[in-house]
């Protein structure tokens, strides 16, 4: 987080983005850990950091290519950079790994075999009994 604020004072806003995104990859990841094994937020957590910086990169691309002039060409209408932070980014980067997230949350962190279990550890410890 130190880095992350250092990159915004320096106004280093690419490497703050490549930052932005190790960082939320990290908590991604490291949310998404059972009893101290990745699981398979592993992979979520990469190709989504991938992805992340691959977008990152064509934004300040586009940005540095038609900086202080009209793009000579459009996407949909927009400029191609933000082409990429709105739909590409938002539709397939946020709304999928958030999704997935969820997914993931469902079958591997909490499956519903595991909140049964914890559930009659609850019913055990309130009626009395420990186990």
């Amino acid at each position: 987080m130190l880095l992350v604020l250092v990159a915004a004072l320096m106004n280093s806003w690419q490497l703050l983005g490549y930052l932005v995104g190790l960082s939320l990859t990290l908590w991604l990841i490291t949310g998404a850990m059972k009893e101290n094994e990745l699981g398979p937020a592993l992979w979520l957590g990469i190709t989504l950091f991938v992805f992340w910086a691959v977008c990152i990169s064509l934004i300040f691309k586009y940005w540095a290519e038609f900086r202080g002039q009209f793009p000579a060409f459009t996407i949909a209408g927009m400029h191609p950079g933000f082409f990429v932070l709105f739909p590409v980014m938002w539709l397939l980067l946020f709304i999928p790994g958030t999704l997935s997230y969820a997914l993931i949350f469902d079958k591997w962190i909490l499956s519903e075999e595991t909140w049964n279990e914890f559930k009659k550890k609850v019913e055990g410890i309130e009626g009395g009994e420990e186990q």
